[in-house]
Parts: C-alpha cells; sequence; structure tokens
C-alpha cells in the first residue's frame, strides 16, 4: 500500500484496508456514488483522495461519518463536482454529472488511532471509467496442474475477455456444513499475476486435500460475482506414451529392449515423422526396381541381335 503523510505522526497502517466497490461504468451525465464499507473502525471524519494515472493522490474532501456533512473542500480543480450523500448508512461520495475528465480510481481513507501514533487506513479504491462502453463479465476458467513426483497439486484460475478489465479473485472451499469460506492461508500459497486483460490467481494445495475438499474459484467484477468449483475428476496432467521403437534384424537384444517415451503432444509429430520416412524409402525401393528392370530389358535386346557379321567380296 502506498505511504501517504500530511503531517508528521500521520502514517498508513499497514496491511489494513476498507473495503470500496472494484469499479464503476459510466457514461458521461451520469451520476455515481463511492461507498466506503467496513470503516466502522474509522474516528470522526472519512478522507477521499483521487488518483489519476501518472499524478500524485489529491484530496478532494472530508465527510462526517455522522451527519454526512462535508467538513471541508479542498482546492481541488474540480471541487464543486464532488458531495456526500448517504446510501445505506454511510456516507458516500458522489459526482452528480460524471465527465471524461472524472476518469480515475477514488480511495477512501480514514485515521485510526494505534497507542499514541495516529495511522491511515485506506480502502482498495474504485476504478471509474468514463465511456460508452458496455460491462462484460469475465469468462473464468479454473484448472490444475501438478507434477507426479510433487505432493502438491496448483489450482489455477483465470479471468479474461471482460470490461472493465478489473476483478477479485479469492479461493474458498467447503466446510464441512457445505458453506464456502475463504481458504486459510496456511492451507495454501496464494499468487496472483495481472496483465492486460486477464487476471491469474494461483493456490498451491496439497494433494490429500485437494481430493478431500471442493475448491472455489470467487471471481468479483462489477457485472457481477462467479463461483466456479474446481472438479475433482478432471485429468490434470495427461500420462506419458510409451512408444515402442522399431527394431533392426542386426541391432543386439539391449538396443532392441529400448523404448520411446514421448509425450502426448510429441506423439502426432513423431507418428507423422515415421510416415514421411516410410514413404520416402518405399519410393527409394520402387525406383531401384524400376532401374534393375530396365537394365535387364536393355541388356536382352543386347543378347537378340547377335554377334556382328562382315560381307566378303570374291
Amino acid at each position: 500500500m502506498s505511504v501517504l503523510k500530511e503531517q508528521s505522526g500521520i502514517v498508513s497502517v499497514a496491511g489494513q484496508k476498507l473495503d470500496q466497490e472494484i469499479s464503476w461504468t459510466k457514461t458521461q451525465g451520469q451520476a455515481v456514488s463511492f461507498s466506503c464499507k467496513d470503516n466502522d473502525q474509522c474516528t470522526t471524519f472519512v478522507y477521499w483522495y483521487q488518483k489519476k494515472e501518472g499524478e500524485p493522490f489529491t484530496l478532494i474532501l472530508d465527510i462526517q461519518k455522522g451527519n454526512c456533512a462535508v467538513d471541508a473542500s479542498y482546492n481541488h480543480p474540480q471541487k464543486n463536482d464532488f458531495s456526500a450523500t448517504r446510501m445505506n448508512n454511510n456516507c458516500d461520495l458522489k459526482i452528480q454529472s460524471v465527465k471524461v475528465s472524472h476518469s480515475a480510481t477514488y480511495y477512501c481513507a480514514c485515521y485510526k488511532g494505534i497507542f499514541t501514533v495516529y495511522g491511515y487506513v485506506f480502502g482498495s479504491g474504485t476504478r471509474l471509467f468514463v465511456t460508452d462502453n458496455t460491462v462484460r463479465k469475465p469468462k473464468v476458467t479454473v484448472y490444475s496442474e501438478s507434477n507426479p513426483e510433487s505432493n502438491v497439486n496448483t489450482l489455477i484460475c483465470l479471468a479474461g475477455d471482460m470490461f472493465p478489465d478489473l476483478v477479485k479473485i479469492s479461493w474458498k472451499m467447503e466446510d464441512e456444513n457445505g458453506r464456502a469460506v475463504e481458504v486459510p492461508k496456511a492451507e495454501g500459497e496464494q499468487l496472483e499475476q495481472r496483465e492486460e486483460g486477464e487476471t491469474t490467481s494461483m493456490i498451491i494445495i496439497d494433494k490429500e486435500k485437494m481430493y478431500r475438499n471442493k475448491y472455489i474459484c470467487s471471481v468479483e467484477h462489477e457485472g457481477g460475482p462467479q463461483d466456479v468449483y474446481m472438479l475433482k475428476d478432471k485429468p490434470t496432467e495427461a500420462p506419458p506414451t510409451t512408444v515402442a521403437a522399431p527394431t533392426c534384424p542386426f541391432r543386439n537384444d539391449t538396443q532392441q529392449s529400448q523404448t520411446l517415451h514421448l509425450t502426448d503432444d510429441s506423439f502426432p509429430s513423431t507418428f507423422s515423422l515415421n510416415l514421411a520416412s516410410v514413404v520416402y524409402t518405399v519410393m527409394i525401393v520402387k525406383s531401384m526396381v524400376y532401374c534393375c528392370g530396365l537394365s535387364i530389358l536393355l541388356h536382352h535386346r543386347r543378347l537378340g541381335r547377335g554377334p556382328s557379321t562382315c560381307r566378303h567380296i570374291y
């Protein structure tokens, strides 16, 4: 998390966040509200920041939690565009009529007292897209990879082909009562990679637990949440294919007993190569037979003429 300092003694509280929506997609002229959930830990005010690409955090305003009054409106170039509104017992940031220039990420923050130091707790941020594009839910794919020599499975969840291209991916598992609960961090190591247009999340699970529990890839998106179950009976890795190597009449027993190990991917190409070799050999043999036949025919024609004779004049 980025650390912001407004004055001496004020720092961000590492590892703690307030919950926010992932994104909002609006066309020009529409209204939008940004909520800052689970802010019970905040004291009197909730602060709102705007963050544009390549620019620093800019403080917009601070809102009193109790009555949603705006205590201060800072010297922001668009300060008249922002206001406070009450929604679901929360005081939200509101833009009555969005413009393209409002496209940015909006973060809520608040003070939280920790002993004698006051720290900022920041939200996860909500990205605003002002565009005519429509929201498109992600296509979610789950699968597993494993090594036969390892005792762990890697579960992979891929979310792509979506707009906006922002998602939150978490891994869940069914408990003994059939309820979906977050996978404890001690159960498996989680990794996430974001690229343009897609997000991949991976979790490493012990094989015994993999076959004993049901694991779920939970994807949050502006278009709605999706829970995709990992199928237990799906093969995680194609077994290697063993193909006997062709034998030659003059090879010894050790050579004849050798086998060629191929994966399924390499088998079609190897088969095509062998087929091409056979065809080439047949063509060579046919050429040799044709040449031999032609040679025999020419030889017989020479024999049919007999020895050459000379005429004598008396």
